[in-house]
């Protein structure tokens, strides 16, 4: 009795009305609406349509309640006189074969008093309306293969057959889409008899929607039908189809492209040679589609630019050469990855550089297929990889950026130390023009975009040298965490840089990071970064184990208790449980009672409610955490996952440390080797030149002018007599490794820092105070080996040499270099 609007609203929430009082709604409401149906408008009949369905897919009601209900009241609806409306419940009883119970459909849909078949059969008469016979080609389509095989050979065979004869392409067109469906129902024989004819028959249709479905019908039934009628009658027909599909440039040639992969994959057990040829030199003609071959890609540029057409727009030559653009990773396989270079490359690299949008995209979504593909050799692609990381549209690089670590898993999988030189150069290019990506893309609003490339560089490690990580990629890491907009990219900048300072080469830098995370965000003014310090924090618990994890931020960590922003201590108390997890008893009994220590203060002292509130909870939580132990690992045979993992991190952490000292071993033993060697070469040739005197200098050393650069803080200092027998003259050939063993200093400033540091060597990564401290603890013969290097001279080796003293000056200034030479006494 309601006014439209109202009985439109309550069969709309029917649904809801049945998932609130189920009892209830079946008994008063189900049963009016059911009666108001007969006379409802289109608008109700529609809503109850989509109502009916979303009760079986949300499972309301029983099976059973839903077969008496519901199902009767779709099944007579199917006959309604509205077109519009008798689709809608065509499609909610089409959906409803699927969701409800194999009997169910068979009893009551089936073989029902409204036997669905002969629904079917009276829609598919040549009388009815076109509406009606589209309806019975998707009927058919869909309950074919539930009957029984003599059922589809009788009562539904002969109706398709008509139905592919129909007068109407639309009714042709949608028939067809459905033969492979009615093959399953038929079996083989059958097929081959009756549908395959008929499938050849529709693929010289001349209307072009028939076409089109016949090739979609073609790929989806080659895998039924046996070796002779693929050989004998679907490839030549695929190729007779593509052949007037490239000829006539209509709209079956980009569904030819679309379907082409499949097509080639489904037929290439019954190729000959020369059908694997055909077909690629296809495939390359739609690379190429609408494409002047005189023409080249810049001068194709130049006329879009000018037009401005193309790029909003997309004919059926951009669409042909989208659909090849997607099908290529398919066609690599096709083609095996060791033809790739030979067959397929000229159009891949074409593809890339291709003058439409939309076909770059495609290539560029799919780059990471076809590098998988490829595998060691993918970087025969990497070409046409910096051609789309230098493309301006931030559409390209969206599509390219977040698969780039996938790119490069191939070459990671191999690691830098097994690249050749040509190899890191080309891999550093590459990851060059990616780390320029980030100007395009942090300058728009696309923030996912930014969290991916963060997250991409993850294994950068595995691909560039230790210097390079160091002096390019963490300043950009750095830099993102400071002025990154969006929490989520900074947090996943601070991942990515706690894995790349793990696997630094050396010591010094790791602590350098560290120490540079401390002072630009644990003592930042800005309550930003400090809170943002605490995700760092929580980072490098996840990527390290938990004794770095204690060594380097534990303290950091409880010394934020007393941060002046409320919201700050709030966040420091949520990494509170994974910090006690992470302590071992008794060694860090101290740490513990720190941790007690500073949560009891904040209870008790903290001005902020909510703050204390939140302690409180959490000091309730920690209750139930236990610590581990330091016998756990030698008492337990079975370790858990966690501490399983902890105890692989340490172990890496250790080899890591082993492996910087045998480097820096390999270097120095390198250097002294070198210098022994050059010694022998020239020791001779600089007895002849220079004379010998008759004995020793005996009065003050004086200090050499260039000895040491300024501020280098590695002066020798001699303050007894030195006899010259014990100082090794050292040509000028082995300049650079001596210059190693005595830890000259270089005045550079460091990437991450900015300030002044040691250059990265294992014997220069000290603080500069402890390299001062360091030098002037020097032995003699570091200082004869520095003092015999200044002396040498380019043209011979002189065997007097310069060393160095400290005269004190009259205003207690540091001391001026001297030089004065040493004669070496005759005899000695």
């Amino acid at each position: 009795s309601g006014q439209e609007v109202q009985r439109v609203s309550v069969i709309t929430d029917l649904p809801n009305l049945l998932r609130d009082n189920n009892a209830e709604c079946m008994r008063r409401v189900v049963p009016k609406v059911r009666e108001v149906l007969h006379v409802a408008n289109i608008d109700m009949q529609l809503a109850a349509a989509t109502a009916f369905l979303q009760i079986l897919e949300k499972k309301l009601v029983t099976v059973e309640e839903y077969k008496k209900t519901f199902l009767q009241t779709i099944l007579t609806s199917v006959d309604n006189k509205n077109e519009e409306v008798a689709n809608a419940w065509l499609e909610t009883l089409l959906s409803c074969i699927d969701l409800l119970p194999k009997d169910v459909v068979e009893k009551d849909i089936l073989h029902g008093e409204n036997y669905v078949l002969s629904i079917a059969v009276n829609k598919g008469q040549l009388c009815q309306t076109l509406q009606a016979r589209l309806s019975c080609c998707k009927i058919l389509g869909k309950v074919s293969s539930k009957f029984e095989h003599f059922v589809v050979k009788n009562d539904v065979l002969p109706v398709v057959l008509s139905l592919c004869g129909d007068v109407e392409y639309d009714v042709r067109a949608c028939m067809c889409q459905r033969l492979d469906v009615i093959a399953r129902g038929l079996g083989l024989e059958l097929t081959k008899s009756k549908l395959l004819p008929q499938l050849i028959e529709l693929s010289e249709d001349e209307s072009q929607n028939v076409v089109c479905a016949c090739l979609e019908t073609t790929a989806n039934i080659i895998g039924m039908l046996d070796r002779e009628a693929t050989v004998n009658a679907i490839v030549p027909m695929v190729k007779e189809l593509l052949d007037k599909a490239m000829k006539n440039v209509n709209a079956s040639l980009p569904v030819a492209s679309r379907l082409f992969g499949r097509l080639c994959h489904s037929l290439l057990e019954y190729m000959s040679v020369d059908d694997k040829a055909y077909f690629l030199d296809y495939f390359r003609k739609l690379c190429r589609t609408g494409l002047s071959e005189k023409r080249s890609k810049d001068e194709a540029i130049k006329l879009l630019d000018a037009l401005d057409i193309f790029e909003t727009s997309t004919d059926a030559s951009t669409e042909t050469r989208q659909n090849a653009a997607y099908n290529f990773p398919a066609m690599v396989l096709f083609t095996e990855p060791k033809l790739f270079r030979l067959e397929l490359y000229p159009c891949f690299s074409q593809l890339c550089k291709d003058p439409h949008l939309a076909v770059r995209k495609t290539v560029a979504m799919g780059f990471h297929e076809v590098a998988k593909v490829l595998g060691s050799n993918v970087g025969l692609v990497f070409p046409e990889l910096n051609s789309l990381l230098m493309d301006p549209d931030i559409e390209i690089l969206k599509a390219v950026v977040p698969n780039f670590k996938e790119i490069m898993s191939p070459l990671s999988a191999i690691g830098v130390d097994q690249f050749t030189e040509h190899r890191v150069h080309v891999v550093q290019e590459v990851v060059s023009h990616f780390l320029k990506t980030e100007s395009i893309i942090f300058s728009s609003p696309c923030w996912r975009t930014q969290e991916a490339m963060m997250r991409s560089m993850e294994s950068l490690y595995l691909l560039c040298t230790n210097d390079y990580i160091y002096n390019k990629v963490i300043p950009l890491l750095l830099e993102k965490l400071k002025t990154g907009r969006a929490r989520l990219v900074k947090v996943a900048a601070a991942k990515t840089l706690t894995v790349l300072t793990r696997h630094l080469r050396y010591r010094g830098q790791r602590d350098e990071v560290v120490q540079t995370l401390i002072d630009e965000f644990h003592r930042s003014d800005s309550c930003f970064r400090r809170s943002l310090f605490i995700d760092l924090a929580f980072c490098y618990l996840q990527i390290n184990s938990k004794q770095a994890f204690k060594d380097n931020f534990f303290d950091y960590i409880l010394n934020m208790k007393s941060d002046r922003v409320a919201t700050v201590r709030l966040k420091m108390l949520t990494i509170f449980p994974e910090m006690k997890r992470s302590l071992k008893l008794p060694r860090d009994q101290t740490l513990r009672t720190a941790l007690d220590t500073v949560l009891r203060q904040i209870i008790v002292y903290d001005k902020d409610t909510d703050v204390q509130r939140a302690a409180q909870q959490m000091s309730e939580e920690l209750a139930m955490i236990h610590e581990g132990s330091d016998n756990t690992r030698s008492n337990r045979r079975i370790l858990t996952e966690e501490e399983e993992e902890d105890l692989k991190r340490e172990n890496e952490e250790r080899d890591i440390f082993v492996k910087e000292d045998q480097d820096r071993k390999e270097d120095e033993s390198k250097a002294i080797k070198d210098k022994r060697n050059s010694i022998s070469g020239n020791k001779k040739d600089a007895q002849s030149k220079i004379p010998s005197s008759k004995k020793t200098g005996s009065g003050p050393l004086k200090v050499l002018p260039g000895g040491g650069s300024k501020g280098d803080g590695l002066h020798q200092l001699v303050t007894k007599k030195t006899s010259v027998s014990s100082v090794t003259p050292v040509s000028v050939t082995n300049k650079a490794s001596v210059t190693s063993l005595t830890a000259g200093a270089v005045n550079k400033k460091s990437p991450v820092t900015g300030r002044k540091s040691q250059p990265n060597t294992p014997s220069a990564l000290q603080s500069p105070v402890a390299a001062v401290s360091s030098s002037r603890r020097g032995s003699m013969s570091n200082l004869s080996t520095s003092a015999a290097k200044q002396g040498s001279t380019s043209g011979a080796t002189s065997e007097t040499v310069k060393v160095k003293t400290i005269t004190p000056t009259k205003t207690g200034s540091p001391a001026v270099g001297t030089s004065t030479r040493l004669p070496k006494k005759p005899g000695k």
